[in-house]
């Protein structure tokens, strides 16, 4: 365990583009520390093709120390809450476009009282038409009562409230009970969020309510799917191309 923010550079085998394509596919899934690395590859590269991938979104990601990221031409950060004698654990952000800026956060609040920290991770990226897009990547508190959750996304409004522009919001958001649920529309609502429709596919529920979201302003979702990988993760991968308005 670690007790401050550690952003992680992962090492680049080949360079990412300057900004992201006018539609670009996204990869939100908390990948539940698994190994397998051939297997992620085979995915990822396939859904390169399939989704124009260009932002992938990871949460409980496993890095290896001073590898480069499984794709060429992504720059990967990462915001580590864990990490041990070989390999770093947090959420994870990799992209076809070099990120204007990256900023890790670690939750204010452990896991049980006694447990681990959550990270969240917060990148700007340059768009074709010049924009700036705001992307959050978000592992939340699951263990705790819902006044601390609410803390927690009341610090993340407060982050990303003075940003204009388009702006993606997506994670592991451990919103298992209706107050949690309640508590993150009032946060959509307040950074005028749209939530985007999962009923395309089999996102992972908890007492009826989903887990993971994509959350997002001015940019419009041309599809999406969330397909079945039960050997994987336990949870479902979520995929969306987003281009920009007009």
């Amino acid at each position: 365990m670690i007790g401050s923010p550690t952003l992680i550079h992962c090492p680049e085998n080949t360079l990412p583009g300057s900004h992201l394509s006018r539609r670009f596919g996204l990869l939100c899934w908390n990948v539940n520390k698994r190994r397998g690395s051939a297997v992620y590859r085979r995915l990822f590269e396939r859904w390169r093709q399939e989704w124009s991938l260009e932002l992938l979104c990871l949460q409980e990601a496993r890095l290896q120390r001073e590898a480069p990221f499984l794709l060429e031409g992504y720059a990967c950060y990462a915001s580590v809450n864990l990490r041990g004698t070989q390999h770093y654990y947090g959420v994870l952000n990799a992209s076809a476009s070099r990120p204007l800026d990256s900023q890790a956060f670690l939750s204010e609040g452990r896991e049980g009282f006694l447990g681990p920290r959550k990270s969240f991770l917060l990148q700007y990226h340059r768009l074709e038409s010049g924009a700036t897009l705001l992307l959050l990547n978000v592992h939340g508190i699951n263990f705790r009562e819902n006044g601390q959750y609410d803390r927690e996304l009341e610090r993340m409004r407060a982050l990303l409230a003075g940003h204009k522009g388009p702006m993606i919001v997506t994670g592991d958001f451990n919103g298992w009970n209706a107050n949690r649920q309640r508590r993150l529309r009032r946060f959509a609502g307040a950074l005028k969020l749209k939530r985007l429709d999962l009923s395309v596919g089999a996102v992972k529920h908890f007492f009826g309510h989903s887990l993971d979201l994509v959350l997002y302003r001015e940019l419009d979702p041309r599809r999406i799917d969330v397909p079945l990988v039960a050997d994987l993760s336990d949870h479902n991968p979520i995929l969306v191309e987003f281009s920009e308005t007009d």
